[in-house]
Order: structure tokens, then sequence, then C-alpha cells
């Protein structure tokens, strides 16, 4: 468990929108359980083809109403994450240092936007430098317990998979959230030059995609994620769906 003054997980996305497509059904879950879950959206959105970034966070917070999670914004340039490294580890470390989280979750590195692959790395550099005394931000230093990605590349399988969260409990929560975005998807009746999210096949891909990620582990829906470190297990038998005597 958390302690009285850290999160259980810290979940941090290149855009708005991005935590809710590739990690919102894990989200949901967990704070239905009763963690402490905050999304950390890296920018304000404000170079998408749609919306301002005024409209986009209006969209983010009731997306994280809907979730049941606590949202910041980091104020990283949109477009420019790879360009303003330095800034991004730093205001990440910040992140981790302020809400202690036990898991650190972002994107995974081989991906088709160049905002995912440069958090990547801004967070992979941070995880371990929130740990470090003389990386001065005026905070406590603090090492999370686990390092995790969720899979975004868009039109790739990853290479391995570590864990697969049964999201089916919540696929409609995780789905009202994503509808949340009005500026940004499929038939939410916004007016905008067409882009990937508003082509009319996006909620079949999406359904098809974690469909095909539940399938691997027998439900009808799953999030894929990739662990940084080996994941201890010391009993197989508790695991779910496996058949005790």
């Amino acid at each position: 468990m958390a302690d009285s003054h850290g999160a259980h997980a810290l979940f941090l996305a290149a855009h708005p929108d991005d935590g809710e497509i590739l990690a919102g059904g894990l989200m949901a879950s967990m704070a239905a359980a009763g963690r402490r879950v905050v999304l950390a959206d890296a920018t304000r959105g404000e170079m998408g083809t749609r919306g301002t970034p005024e409209i986009r966070e209006e969209e983010a917070s009731e997306a994280a109403r809907i979730l049941g999670v606590e949202r910041i914004n980091l104020g990283l340039p949109d477009g420019g994450i790879s360009s303003h490294l330095d800034t991004a580890v730093r205001e990440v470390v910040k992140a981790i240092r302020e809400f202690r989280p036990l898991m650190v979750f972002t994107h995974s590195g081989t991906d088709h936007h160049p905002d995912h692959n440069g958090l990547y790395t801004a967070v992979r550099r941070a995880f371990f430098l929130a740990n470090v005394l003389k990386y001065e931000t005026g905070q406590e230093r603090f090492l999370p317990s686990r390092l995790f990605y969720f899979f975004s590349g868009r039109h790739l399988l990853p290479e391995r998979i570590d864990f697969i969260a049964d999201i089916s409990p919540v696929w409609d929560k995780k789905v009202t959230s994503i509808k949340a975005h009005r500026s940004q998807v499929h038939g939410s009746g916004f007016d905008g030059p067409e882009t990937y999210l508003t082509n009319d096949l996006t909620w079949h891909r999406l359904e098809v995609r974690f469909g095909y990620f539940g399938s691997l582990i027998d439900v009808r829906y799953g999030e894929p994620y990739l662990s940084e470190s080996f994941l201890r297990l010391d009993d197989p038998s508790i695991l779910p769906g496996v058949m005790r005597p």
C-alpha cells in the first residue's frame, strides 16, 4: 500500500487523451479498487489539429472525473518534448517527488509519435534521478518501486508483453472517458478537420485492439504492459484461472 502521503500509481502521457486511450482501463480499475491514481499530461495538446488548449483542458478534467483519477499537466511544449529533454526530465522528477508513487507508467519506447518517444526517454531518466540526492528540485528524493510502460505503437504489436490487465469490467468507463475528449474523437459533433481519431473506424479500431489483447488472457478486453524489471511471483497458484487441487 502507498503511504499516507503517496500515490499508488503515476501515469505519464504525452497528450491529453493518450492516457485514456492507452491505459484508461487500468487506471479506472485501480481507482475503483480505492487506489490513489494520478495522471500527468506532459503537454496541453496545443499542436493538435482540433480544439484549443482551453477546450482540451476542460475535456481532460471531465475524463479524469469519469476515471476517478487526479490529473495534472507538466506544461511541456507539444511537439517538442525531445527538443526540451532536460526540462522534461526535471518536470517528471518533480512530479515523482511530489506524488511519491509506488508505480510509474508511461509510453513504450518505439512509437509513431516523437512526443511519445521523448516522454519515454525523459521518464526513464527521471525515474533514476528522482532518487539522486544532489539532483536539486527543493523536494525530498524518492524512488518508486516499479516502472511500467503502456504499449502505444499504432501499427505494431509489442515484441514482448509482461502482463495484460483485464479491463472488461471497466471497458464502458474507458470508452466514456475517451469520448469526453469531444474535440478529438469521432461522433462527437465537434467541427474540425479529420484526423486519425475522427475517422469512422475509430471505435472499431479500439475495440479490436483491446479485444485482441483480451483474447490472449481469455477475457473480453485487455491492456498490454511492459515492465522495466522482472516481476516477482512466489506462488503461481494465486494467478487468475489457475486450478487448485
